[in-house]
């Protein structure tokens, strides 16, 4: 289980030494929500606020991109040293062509899917995948107070059920390598998640998770890595 920080939700006055807290703290991600005002009421990380703390960790950079022209952006990310984009599903035009944007930026490619969303379709995409993002609460929300929905919880089982049936079809038809890369795909779950309902979404598949206030509300980051990867063990 990868363990990731929510950016946002750090304090954005000494975001050079908040990175440094969530490195020593254990976190193996960064995850960067970048929005155009429109999709959602505001406006995240620009990309050059993004190449400014680039330099300041080794840690990978995953955009969670929610935006009503989302390949706009991509250019820009790719530039300030991004390593993995989530694409909406709601406002990407041509999903399987829209990967191909993405690797020929050399970018790992994700999938977001909201709360209201079919999971059918991932199905077409699936096997172009590195990533999938399951939302457990509306997109900027989070600020109004508004909790993580359980609904979320059998959709994180769904897709798990999908990578994998997929894994085991592409290794039937295929190739082994490329079966392996399927069973590979990241299944992430984020949105309003405490303790029990990281533990809950782990035990249904996932695995990542980026945090948000459950981690930066916390003055200890450290010690909430180290009490929520124990929980993940104890119930693994």
């Amino acid at each position: 289980m990868r363990l990731g920080s929510a950016l946002f939700n750090a304090d954005h006055a000494r975001l050079g030494d908040e990175l440094k807290r969530v490195e020593d703290a254990g976190i193996e991600f960064i995850h960067l929500d970048v929005f155009d005002g429109y999709a959602v009421p505001d406006q995240g990380f620009p990309a050059r606020t993004i190449a400014a703390l680039r330099p300041l960790t080794k840690l990978p950079f995953e955009v969670h991109l929610t935006a009503n022209e989302p390949l706009r952006f991509v250019p820009a990310l790719a530039d300030a040293g991004v390593d993995l984009v989530f694409l909406p599903a709601e406002t990407t035009p041509l999903l399987y062509e829209a990967t191909f944007e993405l690797r020929a930026r050399n970018l790992r490619t994700g999938l977001c899917l909201a709360l209201g969303t079919p999971l059918e379709v991932l199905a077409p995409v699936l096997p172009m995948l590195d990533a999938v993002l399951l939302l457990g609460r509306v997109t900027g929300e989070g600020a109004r107070g508004r909790a993580f929905n359980d609904l979320v919880l059998r959709r994180v089982a769904r897709v798990r059920q999908m990578i994998d049936a997929e894994a085991h079809g592409t290794a039937t038809a295929t190739t082994l390598g490329a079966a392996e890369k399927l069973a590979m795909v990241d299944l992430q779950a984020a949105g309003g998640l405490e303790l029990e309902s990281c533990v809950e979404v782990c035990r249904l598949g996932a695995t990542s998770l980026p945090l948000g206030s459950a981690l930066h509300r916390e003055p200890d980051l450290g010690g909430y890595v180290g009490r929520l990867r124990a929980q993940l063990a104890s119930r693994g």
